[in-house]
């Protein structure tokens, strides 16, 4: 190919092409946790955690609920990828062996909100949320002096532990003592460590059931019994999780889910091709680079339960 601008021009629409269509059919997780907020700032200020609605009897003169006095805040951060094109691979019409690299990019920076999510839930247990305590913490106060709550647990995955997990945070309330009503839409999401585990409780028809003889104290046997937590939940199985026994119960039918993702600006790809600039004439290569400027963050403890894994079942 000869090299100049106009051909130059019709490479990176090619290539674009390519990137766009990997970015856009590449498949994601953290939809499922995290709600998409946009954003316009370098920092988001969500003051409004903590401060639920919940209808009232009309009595004389309304009373307004104000929103509570927190600042809980997300900075955008800046990510980046390039591939570097070398101008003789385009004088000798091999730019197609860049393809791959480029479908490679696309869904690169498609999936990287999964890894910036799924670090949220992995460091939960020691960072920080809206009402100042861990994500996964003991008697969390959405608001000074009132109802508070608790979404933490540390034994292993199990049929009882899910259980009871599940019963924490359908009774989770808000700040005023009323239900929050939740287990909508319950998922649990566990690494691929916890995979099999995670189907027998909720996809199995039966559970093995241990039969204790209470006078003796032994085991008398075990026995096929209905499950009866099938489809309680929903079973997502994480790879960005890794190897961790950490397992979270999360609700996810709300308008809000747990979690943030803040999206300044979503990744595109764009080109540093023109022939006569310093990089090209001192390198002989052509730029192509996968910016965007967004964050992740935690948005309500309410909404999730999670164990670290790390005591007995």
């Amino acid at each position: 190919m000869q090299i100049n601008q106009s051909s130059l021009t019709d490479l990176f629409r090619a290539y674009r092409v390519i990137f766009n269509e990997a970015y856009q059919a590449g498949p994601t997780f953290w939809d499922k946790v995290a709600t998409l907020v946009p954003s316009s700032a370098a920092e988001e200020v969500y003051a409004w955690l903590g401060s639920f609605p919940g209808m009232k009897k009309l009595l004389g003169e309304i009373s307004i609920s104000n929103l509570a006095a927190h600042r809980y805040s997300i900075f955008n951060d800046e990510y980046y990828d390039a591939i570097s094109v070398k101008q003789a691979d385009i004088e000798r019409n091999a730019y197609g062996l860049y393809n791959p690299r480029f479908q490679a990019l696309g869904l690169a920076a498609k999936q990287h909100p999964d890894e910036l999510v799924a670090n949220l839930l992995l460091n939960g247990f020691t960072s920080l949320c809206y009402t100042g305590k861990n994500f996964f913490d003991l008697n969390h106060a959405p608001q000074k002096g009132k109802t508070t709550f608790s979404n933490l647990g540390t034994k292993k995955l199990s049929v009882d532990n899910f259980v009871a997990a599940r019963t924490a945070i359908k009774s989770v309330m808000n700040a005023e003592g009323r239900p929050l009503n939740l287990g909508i839409k319950l998922l649990l999401v566990v690494s691929p460590v916890n995979e099999a585990l995670g189907r027998q409780i909720l996809q199995a028809d039966f559970i093995q059931q241990t039969a204790m003889n209470v006078a003796k104290s032994e085991n008398v046997g075990a026995a096929a019994v209905t499950n009866v937590n099938k489809g309680t939940a929903e079973l997502m199985v994480w790879p960005q999780l890794g190897t961790s026994l950490a397992w979270f119960l999360l609700e996810t039918g709300w308008p809000m889910k747990p979690l943030i993702h803040q999206q300044e600006v979503a990744s595109v790809l764009t080109a540093l091709d023109t022939p006569t600039s310093d990089h090209v004439f001192k390198n002989h290569e052509f730029l192509y680079q996968a910016y965007g400027r967004y964050a992740a963050g935690y948005g309500l403890p309410e909404l999730a339960w999670g164990s670290t894994g790390a005591d007995a079942a």
